[in-house]
């Protein structure tokens, strides 16, 4: 027999043609054990790689402090939603429950052995997860005690070379103020709360609340600060689009606006004596200070 026998002759329309059957390839194909170690080192560089870049990232108090902040609110956004969806499994449990005893009929007694109920999982990690974020909180503030030497730092190089703009020579002027304020204050509170100081309770709530105030002043007037700086470079002619220089600049400008944006409704929160943010909305918006915080970190560090 021919092996052109079984073609269909020229001139056959394609969906009357014979169909060709491919291959089939293996489903979840598993790579063998050399494939497996000729990936090894692949694996091993990468890992590497991966691990001295977080130990560049954690080799300044800078860089220790954006990860510890991006861990602390992402820690507290998980247990406020692992903490939701539990209570939103124990209210329809107890949903179910009700129905069930109301279809029972009258006069029967239903008892309920709760201590035979084992504990939310969900509820553990979430109250685990809280607990991790409250401790890096304090951690924060305790490095934060000696934050008032950097502050003179910062006063002494801006008296030093003040800003040529009279608008933003007293706009960062009244921020180092206001961070003197808010670091003396913050560290008051903090100590007496320890028993390091002798204030009463009364006196830390309002150190508390008006460390938080200063600092709200701080990010209040970085708002206009950076309105003033794009202001500035606009009438001077130094912004070029497309250019290089140019995209790196309007690049951290809009990285400062945005972690203003979301610190600002919390400093205002942590200023009243209430508040009004649920630790929710607390760690979405912590959560977005830190990332972005820590993404231009791992960008900075990433060459050795």
């Amino acid at each position: 027999m021919s092996e052109t026998q079984d073609l269909p002759p020229p001139g056959t329309a394609p969906e009357k043609a014979i169909p060709i059957p491919m291959p089939t390839p293996p489903l979840n194909p598993i790579p063998s054990l050399q494939t497996l170690r000729s990936w090894l080192p692949l694996y091993l560089s990468k890992t590497d790689a991966t691990l001295s870049h977080v130990s560049r990232v954690l080799s300044t108090p800078s860089g220790t402090d954006t990860f510890l902040l991006t861990l602390c609110y992402t820690s507290l956004l998980s247990s406020s939603l692992l903490s939701s969806l539990s209570l939103h499994r124990i209210d329809a449990a107890a949903r179910r429950l009700i129905s069930q005893a109301i279809a029972l009929p009258p006069n029967t007694t239903v008892i309920i052995d709760t201590s035979s109920l084992p504990p939310s999982c969900l509820l553990i990690t979430s109250g685990r997860l809280k607990a991790l974020s409250e401790l890096i909180s304090d951690f924060r503030i305790f490095v934060r005690l000696w934050g008032l030497l950097s502050i003179y730092n910062w006063g002494k190089r801006v008296y030093n070379s003040p800003p040529t703009d009279i608008l933003v020579r007293r706009i960062v002027y009244t921020q180092v103020a206001s961070n003197i304020a808010f670091q003396y204050l913050e560290n008051g509170a903090y100590l007496a709360s320890k028993g390091v100081l002798g204030w009463g309770k009364e006196k830390q709530g309002r150190a508390w609340i008006w460390s938080s105030r200063f600092w709200m002043l701080h990010v209040g007037l970085d708002f206009v600060r950076l309105w003033r700086e794009a202001r500035l470079r606009v009438l001077k002619g130094k912004a070029h689009p497309g250019s290089d220089e140019e995209s790196k600049w309007t690049a951290k400008w809009r990285r400062e606006m945005v972690v203003n944006a979301v610190w600002a409704p919390l400093t205002l929160h942590w200023s009243l004596e209430e508040g009004f943010a649920s630790d929710f909305w607390i760690g979405v918006l912590g959560s977005v200070a830190g990332v972005a915080g820590f993404r231009e970190l791992w960008r900075t560090t990433g060459q050795v």
